[in-house]
This record gives structure tokens, C-alpha cells and sequence, in this order.
């Protein structure tokens, strides 16, 4: 029943398929459809309060789905949230770091638990951080991994051909067994380039106003040189094309859920969409980029989760967190979990229970951020010793005043519960440090992944300059 998407992988990074598998002893059978849209903010979709049209695909799946208002990612770069997206795990339990920043075989992810649960399990992919040579296929039966085929020479091919892949699949899977489709598409990540009509849909007086910007070199203070457009000195014009590249994806993501429909496995089928991560406009001086600082801009990300039977335009305000992925959506399907996951199912938030009260979240330059409600604490390493911001999220929500010392009192709570979310990653770094030394410390990968992540911005060792 792969056939069609196998087919297209063949000599393209995909795996060969395993034996067939029985249909699962446990679990309900439900199928499985995760939609992921890198580089996606919350706040530029309609379901989120966004006053543009980029959205309408996405907002019509919302309101049949649950929204989860305050989701975040746990780790605010492509590979790093994949990893804790894809295994429910902490970097701390997975050994995700500077010296192995890939999936490591020793852990379980959603597909290879799926999988051996008796699905079958399929994924097209668009960026080259998620190359199979990074550990990301674990689990799948197929792996299409679009920038390694030639004749996909632009983003918008592989866009539609994630789509065509998806749609070929749904329309010859799930009659025997049930089954996990996984389809990540890279809009609206850099550049911003949407096709037309989407690249001139949301350009208006003001986004052509505002001071002029310098092109510079880096991410900060200006646009980065690499990302300017001639002509084109205004923040607003590229916000207008990042809104226009989720345009196009939206566009892609309607085709998906038509196709779903259109299958008669609606009613079997659970959908989840979300984001690895967000992006910063401006905000900080940071432009058009993720992942330096644990900001929201970079954090905050659409969940929406549809699961059949399940209450439509439920709006839950329950701090949700991309470590809560997998035992989500296992929960959904009622297949058992793996052991020591970090997150926790969002099912019982669709029925009005309450949540944690804070998450945290960690980045690639080993920053560490806790949140509530309100307060957000921030822990910087420093030579000789930890720093500890505090910014009030409601009075500010833009986190541009740090209180840290003039409000001692209200840091001590949110630095007190850092500083034993990172002793607790101490002691998992014991265990976990023993199974990644077992590991290769270097990952090679072919000219075709070096050349998509150089694309995106990337600058990777082991890829010629």
C-alpha cells in the first residue's frame, strides 16, 4: 500500500520498506496525520488572532480541532525541536547536543513506537536538517527527503510535491492497517519568497512605511545580507512575504485535508499541526532568525490537534509544550508509551482539565528559560557565574525589561525552579552520557542536504564553504 510513496523515494534517501506487520493487539486503530510548518509563528495565523488573511485552510482545520493558545517549542532550532518533538524527551535523555546534535538510535521516536505497534509509517521531509543521515528517519518505513531530488530544483516543487506524496498516500493507505503520515513542509523559513499572487497578497501602504533599514552582515540590527532584496529596505515588506510564504503553505496544507476527506478516513484519522519553532521579525533586533535568544517570538508556535469524536473549537489555555507530541498522540491512538518521556498528554485539556503551570525551554547557546503565566526567567552562563533575567509577560509582553534585579523577591520562584530543572539535567546527563559515548561523534552527509542547508542559512561542519 506504500507503493506509491516508496516509489518516489527510491534512490532518494528513503528507506526500503520493512515486512509487513499485523494490524496492532492494542490501541483503537486510529490513523495518524502530523503537520508540521517550520519557522511558523502563532501569531500570523487567523486562529490566533491574526488580522490578515494568510490562513484560511488552517483556520477552517481549527475550527474543528482544539487550539492550544500557549504552545511552545522546547527547543527553538529545527534539529533540536525535532528531537524533542519526535522522541518526548529532554536534550538531557536524548544526548542532543553541540557533540551529536542528531537523533540518537538508542532512543524510541513516535514513528518506531507506532511502527511496532503495527503501522505503517511515512514521512516527506523539506530541510536539510532533517536528512536521514541525522537519525530523523527512525521509525519509518518511508522517507522522502525532497531537496535530495534533482528534479525539485525550487522550494515551491518540493512544497507541492510534499503535497502530491501526501495526497498519493492517503488515497491507497488505511484500509488494513492503520497508519502515521508525517509531512514538513519548510515555508515560511528564510528566505521569504512566496509565489505568486502570495508574494504581493499582503503588501500594503503599511507595510511600505517605516524607517529604512541597513542590510548588514549576521542577524542583528538590519537585514541580513544574504535574505535583501534590491530595492527593499523596509521591515514591513518582509513581513508581507513571510506572510505570504504561510499563504502558500495554507494553500498546501487545504490540498492535505481535502484529500483526507475525500478518503472517507476522516472519522479514523487523528491530525495534529504545529511548528518546530517560531521566528523573530525585529523584535530585539533580530531579524528574519530563530533560536539565538528564548524570547516568544522564537518560542511561541500554532498546536492544533483534531482527534475524531473530540469536541470541535475547543480553546484550551493550558501551557503546551512540542515534548508533548508524542504522548499525545499515542494517548489519541491508545498505544503505550515509551518509558521516561518529559511531556505529558494534552487529551484531558480537550475536556476542561487543568495543565502544568510552567514550561521550560533550552536553545543551542545553552540558555535555559522557564514561564508561567506571567514571569519568564532566563539563565545565561557567564564565565564565573549563571545570570538570571526576569520579565514580566503580561506588563511587557514584548520581554523587553529585564527585572531581574530590581525585583529579587519575584525571581526567586521561577530561578529556584530553573536551577532544579538544570540539577535534573545534571543527573540525566550521568546516565545519558554513557550511551551517546557509544554513538559517532561526526555525521557526513552528501552534497545535496550541504546544499539545502546552505540555502536556508546554514552554515554546517562537514559541508564545503
Amino acid at each position: 500500500m506504500l507503493v506509491v510513496l516508496l516509489a518516489a523515494c527510491e534512490g532518494r534517501g528513503g528507506r526500503p520498506p520493512r515486512s509487513a506487520r499485523p494490524t496492532p493487539a492494542s490501541g483503537n486503530n486510529l490513523n495518524v496525520v502530523l503537520l508540521t510548518i517550520d519557522t511558523l509563528r502563532a501569531d500570523h495565523l487567523g486562529a490566533y488572532g491574526y488580522g490578515k488573511p494568510t490562513s484560511p485552510r488552517i483556520d477552517a482545520l481549527a475550527a474543528q480541532a482544539a487550539v492550544f493558545e500557549s504552545a511552545y517549542t522546547y527547543w527553538p532550532k529545527t534539529r533540536g525541536s525535532f528531537v524533542a518533538m519526535l522522541t518526548g524527551r529532554r536534550d538531557s535523555q536524548t544526548g542532543y547536543g553541540k557533540s551529536h546534535p542528531v537523533v540518537l538510535d538508542f532512543n524510541p521516536t513516535l514513528a518506531s513506537v507506532l511502527r511496532d505497534a503495527g503501522y505503517r509509517t511515512a514521512a516527506i521531509v523539506d530541510n536539510g536538517n532533517l536528512a536521514s543521515e541525522y537519525g530523523y528517519h527512525k521509525g519509518f518505513d518511508a522517507y522522502r527527503e525532497t531537496w535530495k531530488e534533482k528534479a525539485l530544483a525550487t522550494e515551491m516543487d518540493r512544497t507541492r510535491a510534499i503535497t502530491d506524496g501526501g495526497v498519493a498516500f492517503l488515497r491507497v493507505s488505511g484500509r488494513d492497517r492503520p497508519f502515521f503520515l508525517w509531512l514538513h513542509y519548510v515555508n515560511p523559513h528564510a528566505p521569504y519568497a512566496p509565489p505568486p499572487p502570495y508574494d504581493r497578497a499582503f503588501l500594503d501602504a503599511r507595510s511600505r512605511s517605516g524607517s529604512a533599514l541597513p542590510v548588514v552582515n549576521g542577524y542583528h540590527d538590519g537585514i541580513p545580507k544574504q535574505w535583501a532584496v534590491a530595492g527593499e529596505n523596509r521591515l514591513g515588506y518582509y513581513i508581507a512575504q513571510y506572510d505570504g510564504e504561510i499563504a502558500t503553505v495554507d494553500r498546501e496544507i487545504g490540498r492535505v485535508l481535502d484529500a483526507l476527506a475525500g478518503s472517507g478516513l476522516s472519522e479514523r484519522t487523528v491530525v495534529m499541526l504545529t511548528s518546530d519553532h517560531g521566528e523573530s521579525l525585529g523584535e530585539h533586533g533580530y531579524y528574519f532568525d530563530h533560536g539565538e535568544d528564548l524570547f516568544d517570538p522564537s518560542l511561541r508556535i500554532p498546536l492544533l490537534l483534531a482527534v475524531p469524536g473530540g469536541a470541535p473549537g475547543v480553546r484550551s489555555p493550558v501551557l503546551a509544550s512540542t515534548l508533548d507530541i508524542v504522548p499525545t498522540l499515542l494517548d489519541a491512538v491508545k498505544v503505550s508509551y515509551p518509558p521516561d518521556l518529559a511531556g505529558s498528554s494534552l487529551l484531558p485539556a480537550l475536556h476542561g482539565k487543568a495543565g502544568r503551570d510552567r514550561l521550560f525551554a533550552r536553545n543551542d547557546r545553552n540558555l535555559s528559560a522557564t514561564w508561567d503565566a506571567r514571569l519568564k526567567a532566563v539563565a545565561v552562563p557567564g564565565e564565573k557565574a549563571t545570570r538570571y533575567a526576569l520579565f514580566d509577560r503580561i506588563e511587557d509582553p514584548g520581554e523587553t525589561r529585564d527585572l531581574g534585579a530590581r525585583r529579587p523577591e519575584a525571581l526567586r520562584l521561577p530561578r529556584r525552579e530553573l536551577e532544579l530543572f538544570l540539577e535534573r539535567a545534571d543527573r540525566e546527563w550521568a546516565h545519558t552520557r554513557r550511551l551517546v559515548g557509544q554513538a559517532p561523534a561526526d555525521t557526513k552527509v552528501g552534497p545535496e542536504t550541504c546544499e539545502a542547508l546552505k540555502a536556508l542559512g546554514y552554515v554546517i561542519a562537514g559541508c564545503p564553504p
